[in-house]
């Protein structure tokens, strides 16, 4: 009896030693995510509140000042101005606020016109996710544009089948509601370990040691039984196709598939029905651009075509689609155009108001003309 009560307590008394000495050591391991963590607890909750019905949302440390910047940050905004301009897509669109001259061009369009603009643009953004933003945008935020852009770039293809298609919820009734996140995946947008690192360095040195051990195991089990479902699924060397990565994304382009364009049809359909039945909006202006591989004819795929037969469908004079793939692009063009060494044919920032943004808001002062 007694050599089972002392076999009990040393047992304890080596679990706590063992425990301790992992929380001690998980101190050096929250600082070593001290760069990739929330600065602001504020931020923090915002940032998991709404990644959960958007899938990701900005970078953790590129808009720190205010929490809204995760979701859309204010071009311009006056008190004064009646009507509003909301610009929604992924990088491209994001871009606006990080280029100088991109941000000082639309701003004096709403200047010149009296137009408060939002840029809603965040990385990799494609038609389901911009769905659930405008819902937030419009319901909790309270922005409701006469004009909405959504910039549809040509990865919007590979986001929807890879990143978003397993990732949508609807309701019993079919209806679509949000696109919740990635959880211990590994991928891309998967936010778990930051938000895990995050909420530690928000504890006083003792509480991290108690809370360390325990809430890293947790993360290790679920993420490795993530990983076992996705080998089971896709098998051992397909099993970081979920990661979404930018070759994921590519294929799409590269190489046709029914379903992909199914999947993304169906994504912009859900979206364009919703924007026919909001009364406010007066028009929506649907953007596409090449990449620098549809001008070297290596791509088979563009997405315009799909935006097209879309909006053929819808027949709603409301959408219009300014199509720069009909642009005329010369071999020296192509090479002045975008970013060197870019895989996601991003423009340089000259051409990104030059032809880009001067053509979106030309479209627009056309109409505001009529």
């Amino acid at each position: 009896m007694k050599n089972r009560k002392f076999f009990f307590l040393t047992y304890i008394i080596l679990f706590i030693t063992i425990y301790f000495i992992f929380g001690i050591w998980g101190l050096f391991e929250i600082n070593k995510f001290k760069n990739l963590s929330f600065k602001n607890k504020d931020n923090l909750i915002f940032h998991k509140k709404y990644s959960d019905q958007v899938h990701h949302l900005r970078d953790v440390n590129k808009w720190d000042n205010q929490n809204n910047n995760y979701l859309y940050s204010e071009i311009i905004f006056n008190n004064k101005y009646k009507n509003t301009i909301l610009l929604q897509g992924d990088s491209w669109i994001e871009d606006i606020s990080s280029i100088e001259k991109s941000e000082q061009f639309v701003k004096k369009f709403g200047e010149n016109k009296k137009f408060n603009i939002y840029n809603a643009g965040i990385t990799s953004y494609a038609p389901s996710v911009m769905h659930a933003q405008y819902k937030i945008l419009k319901d909790q935020f309270k922005i409701s544009p006469q004009l909405l852009v959504i910039h549809i770039d040509q990865t919007d293809i590979g986001d929807e089948n890879c990143r978003y298609k397993h990732n949508k919820i609807y309701s019993s009734e079919e209806k679509f509601l949000r696109v919740q996140r990635e959880k211990y995946t590994r991928a891309t947008y998967d936010y778990t370990k930051i938000y895990l690192y995050s909420d530690l360095q928000f504890s006083n040195s003792f509480m991290k040691i108690i809370k360390f051990p325990y809430l890293k195991l947790n993360y290790f089990v679920k993420r490795n039984i993530k990983l076992l479902s996705q080998i089971n699924e896709k098998g051992f060397k397909q099993r970081n196709e979920s990661k979404c990565g930018f070759y994921e994304i590519q294929k799409e382009l590269i190489k046709y598939d029914p379903l992909s364009e199914k999947n993304f049809k169906k994504s912009l359909n859900e979206y364009l029905d919703l924007l026919s039945k909001e009364d406010k909006i007066e028009k929506v202006f649907l953007t596409s651009f090449p990449h620098i591989s549809h001008l070297k004819k290596d791509y088979k795929v563009n997405v315009s075509k799909y935006i097209n037969d879309v909006l053929s469908s819808v027949n709603n004079e409301k959408f219009l689609h300014i199509n720069m793939n009909d642009l005329n692009f010369s071999d020296k063009d192509q090479e002045l155009l975008f970013r060197k060494n870019d895989v996601a044919s991003h423009l340089n920032d000259e051409y990104h108001v030059e032809i880009f943004l001067k053509t979106i808001f030309s479209k627009i002062d056309n109409y505001l003309n009529k």
